[in-house]
């Protein structure tokens, strides 16, 4: 048997009817009230509509300023390329819908609600920690920055040893053949720390009038990766560039040994929920063979 209690407060007819509604309970204490029931038998609770992460995105057109603090369950994460407003929805678990959070692209996000106090190595705050070594997959995706091509870091989304290894694994990672990013999942201020170290001794490589470094860049939701710019770019360090006397110019660029060490970006950044964040080198004219006998060092998470 279900118990309702309404408490109902009749003014002027053709006014506004007040209404207090009371689950389980003959005295409310606000506009809905719901006490649990002492029926050990019955579960209790109350369950929001459930989506699935594909569904919700076919409602998009339904959500605007009117829905903002309407709260859903999603049953699993969007399936393909999230729209604006479900960008952030890569898991499963309960979603408030933010009117007025900017989305790249307009206004209205979906956000999850926190879980509580996550510890390292727990999915769910965003915060995103790896190691890679050896042959490293390097991406190209057609990105042009600083006269050169850049090159993309594949991001591994679990441990694979001895070339990868995830310390702090993140639902904010997107890794194909074609592309890899980090997506932000709330606007506000985010640490990164990216090393990159390679080079094993002298190579003999064509090197470009750019010097080969780090990169960070930067797309909005849903944009194409050539519309990436950049947020940060770092020369390697201990770079030896030693021409050799009597080889040719080619085009323009010089034959050199070439000894590479490392490069570090170590810096706080303001992003905006739905950036896609991408980690790579600036080739400098090298070819990819220098590149992948490397190791690399990457960590995001967000401070305020």
């Amino acid at each position: 048997m279900k118990n309702y209690f309404f408490t109902l407060y009749f003014l002027v007819p053709g006014n506004m009817v007040y209404s207090q509604v009371g689950i389980n309970t003959t005295d409310p204490q606000a506009t809905l009230h719901v006490e649990r029931r002492t029926d050990q038998t019955k579960p209790d609770g109350i369950i929001p509509p459930r989506f699935t992460g594909d569904e919700l995105k076919a409602k998009s057109n339904a959500y605007g300023t009117l829905q903002d603090g309407a709260i859903v369950y999603v049953t699993e994460a969007v399936t393909g390329s999230p729209d604006p407003k479900t960008v952030g929805v890569l898991s499963r678990g309960l979603f408030v819908y933010d009117a007025n959070m900017n989305n790249g692209s307009g206004t209205g996000m979906w956000k999850v609600l926190p879980e509580g106090t996550n510890t390292p190595s727990v999915t769910g705050d965003g915060s995103y920690a790896t190691r890679v070594r050896g042959t490293l997959s390097l991406l190209n995706l057609g990105i042009n920055l600083l006269g050169s091509t850049a090159q993309t870091i594949a991001l591994p989304t679990a441990t694979a040893l001895p070339n990868a290894d995830v310390d702090i694994t993140s639902g904010q990672i997107t890794t194909t053949s074609t592309d890899s990013y980090y997506t932000v999942p709330s606007s506000g201020i985010y640490q990164i720390h990216y090393t990159y170290r390679t080079g094993q001794g002298l190579r003999l490589e064509l090197l470009a009038a750019n010097r080969p470094g780090l990169i960070i860049t930067k797309t909005a939701s849903g944009a194409a990766a050539t519309t990436a710019t950049t947020i940060d770019y770092r020369y390697f360090g201990g770079i030896s560039l030693v021409a050799l006397s009597g080889l040719p110019i080619v085009g323009g660029l010089t034959l050199t040994n070439l000894a590479l060490t490392q490069g570090q970006i170590s810096h706080i950044y303001q992003f905006t929920a739905g950036d896609r964040i991408r980690f790579g080198i600036v080739t400098g004219g090298l070819s990819a063979g220098v590149l992948t006998d490397s190791s690399a060092e990457i960590s995001i998470y967000k401070i305020k």
